[in-house]
């Protein structure tokens, strides 16, 4: 009908009835769940189809279920196993052998769906509805599982076996690696907890008759053997040759080292080659050092290189002070470019190291004083090292002719200024020895350098002598001495001067010079004979013949001179007469101006007696190249300090 309106229910009604009704069902639900949880917090039992081990623990308390899974095990815990396989090796373990630890087993099995209180409700339900639930075993550690693995791993012999070298004489000889396994040891654990659980299933929870063993077969990783790092190879041994050196602080031979070279290519293919664990070898070049311990103790200290002997003279005191500084020096060795020091061997002449009084000079004058004499023990050194090839560093003149050694070969020496130096230019290692000795009824001081000589090389020193200064008078007065005498100072004695240029002639082992060398120049100072006059017998410029006047004489009258205190200015008194520079008689330095300084630091002054010194160079020597050209001088053999400006010397 056109117009006309027809009402209908509103929806909005029913679905909010809908709404309603099914708020109200789902609060009960809830309220109802909810109360499930509540009532499972409140339970002490385990939840509904839940196994342990495949026994069914379900409802019991935790109390129950342990005594059950106990008694389970005392009655058939020898007839569960667990075997573990690998190949044809097995390792079985039995459940009674386990430390199982059933009280947190049972722990676990009440508290597993329990998680949440919101959950449990539904957990419970799950089970109770049919829901299977079986808890894993805990297991403390045994000592019986771990000595199975520990026996699997030594039978198996798990590790890879890599590749090994050696080296066997001329030949570098290597095993190649073998393929090995790897075993995880915490796989095989689980494997051996596995299988017993299983088996303790099919035992416990399936009733199985008779024993239930399960096996479990392992895989382990199969390892190749690592290839080799054959540059490192090489470089562990390769070497160079070295020959066998003396050691510098012990003196001792080191042993040498053999040289050793492969070819890496070679070493390469051949292992390329081979098969697993097959050995094999490639040759080796070994090259022998040029020197070798053997050969090198055979060589050391063979050949004499060069030889001094000199005469010691003088009192005790100087005897003495020559014998203990050429101790010092005796046996040092000095290897290939190694300095002798005399200095530094020695050390600072003390009475606390024994040396003791003896005539030194001091600005030009004969003083006693510490370490006299030592000077001849120097300058005997370098006359032995004279003979040598030798590289001499330092050396000084005395200042007057020493009398123990030729002209030119003398070495003073004055402990932090002055020094005799020499160096061991050799390829071989050189040693000093000195000896002391008495030989018809005259001390000898002997120095032997040796080493080693294989070109059979030689020298021999030579000086030229020139400006000979004879030596003049010199009147001193002194009231003690009686009117019209005049007496010689017996201490203070003449030298003659000279001067003498030293050359070392080197020769080879045939004769044939080999080189000059320039060994430098020596000045020897002049001293005037000493006379000592009465003051009363007036100016001696006024003597007539140079003789004082005798008491109650006219001046002009001659006066005689005690013929047993005159020298005639050549020799010294007590002398058999002046040093012979050709037979090494004599010692000589500077002239010094008197100041004060260490006892220890004199040098030292020889006595009236001449010396004999016998120079020996080690080898054959030409006829014609022995001896010096020089003239005889009058000084006598006393030693004095070098050409430097030192305050005394010895």
């Amino acid at each position: 009908m056109e117009g006309e309106r027809v009402m209908k229910a509103p929806e909005n009604g029913k679905k909010k009835t809908w709404l309603i009704v099914t708020g109200v069902v789902l609060g009960a639900l809830l309220m109802a769940y909810l109360g499930l949880c509540a009532w499972v917090g409140t339970m002490d039992r385990i939840f509904p189809n839940t196994t342990i081990a495949g026994l069914d623990v379900s409802g019991m308390t935790v109390e129950q279920a342990r005594k059950a899974l106990d008694q389970a095990m005392a009655e058939h815990g020898d007839e569960i196993a667990g075997t573990i396989t690998y190949g044809e090796w097995r390792g079985t373990i039995t459940a009674s052998q386990m430390n199982y630890d059933w009280s947190a087993s049972a722990q676990a099995a009440y508290t597993d769906g329990r998680d949440h209180f919101l959950t449990q409700g539904g957990q419970y339900a799950a089970r109770l509805l049919g829901k299977q639930w079986s808890v894993e075993t805990r297991s403390m550690e045994t000592t019986e599982l771990e000595r199975l693995l520990d026996q699997m791993e030594q039978d198996l012999d798990g590790d890879v076996t890599r590749a090994a070298w050696r080296l066997e004489g001329d030949r570098l000889v290597m095993t190649k690696g073998r393929t090995g396994v790897s075993l995880d040891r915490e796989s095989a654990r689980e494997g051996a907890f596995s299988a017993l659980e299983e088996a303790m299933e099919q035992k416990l929870g399936g009733g199985q008759e008779g024993n239930a063993e399960v096996e479990r077969q392992l895989y382990p990783e199969e390892i190749p053997p690592q290839e080799p790092d054959f540059d490192e190879i090489y470089t562990q041994f390769h070497t160079e040759p070295v020959s066998a050196q003396m050691d510098p602080d012990t003196f001792q031979i080191t042993d040498h080292v053999v040289g050793v070279d492969f070819d890496v290519d070679a070493l390469k293919a051949a292992y390329e080659g081979a098969a697993e664990g097959e050995t094999f070898s490639i040759p080796v070049t070994l090259t022998q050092p040029k020197e070798t311990k053997a050969s090198l103790e055979e060589k050391l200290f063979q050949d004499l290189l060069g030889e001094g002997t000199t005469r010691v003279t003088g009192s005790a005191n100087r005897k003495f002070n020559v014998k203990l500084s050429a101790e010092a020096c005796n046996n040092v060795i000095l290897l290939p470019g190694q300095e002798f020091s005399y200095n530094n061997t020695t050390g600072s002449r003390t009475p606390e190291k024994g040396y003791k009084n003896a005539p030194t000079y001091q600005a030009g004058k004969s003083v006693d004083d510490i370490g006299g004499g030592i000077c001849q023990t120097s300058s005997t050194i370098y006359y032995a090292v004279l003979h040598t090839p030798l590289e001499v560093v330092e050396r000084h003149d005395h200042q007057f002719n020493t009398g123990y050694v030729d002209l030119g070969m003398d070495a003073t020496v004055y402990f932090g200024s002055l020094d005799f130096r020499f160096k061991n230019n050799t390829e071989y290692p050189v040693k000093i020895v000195t000896s002391s000795y008495d030989s018809n009824g005259s001390r000898y001081l002997n120095v032997k350098i040796y080493g080693t000589n294989p070109d059979g090389i030689y020298a021999i020193p030579k000086s030229s002598v020139f400006d000979k200064v004879a030596p003049t008078t010199k009147y001193e007065p002194d009231p003690s001495v009686p009117q019209g005498t005049l007496v010689l100072d017996k201490e203070q004695y003449a030298y003659t001067g000279w001067s003498a240029h030293t050359y070392r002639y080197i020769y080879d082992k045939d004769g044939n010079l080999l080189e000059k060398q320039d060994m430098g120049s020596s000045k020897y100072s002049m001293r005037p004979n000493l006379y000592h006059y009465n003051p009363a017998d007036g100016d001696p410029s006024t003597w007539p013949d140079g003789k004082p006047p005798q008491p109650g004489t006219d001046p002009g009258t001659e006066v005689p001179v005690d013929p047993s205190t005159e020298t005639g200015g050549t020799a010294g008194p007590g002398t058999e007469g002046g040093a012979v520079p050709g037979t090494g008689e004599g010692e000589a330095g500077t002239d010094q101006p008197a100041q004060d300084q260490p006892a220890s630091e004199q040098t030292d002054a020889g006595e009236s007696d001449q010396t004999q010194t016998e120079g020996v160079s080690g080898g054959e020597r030409p006829s014609d190249q022995s001896g010096q050209e020089q003239e005889e001088p009058s000084g006598q053999g006393e030693e004095a300090s070098s050409g430097q400006n030192t305050e005394a010397a010895t």
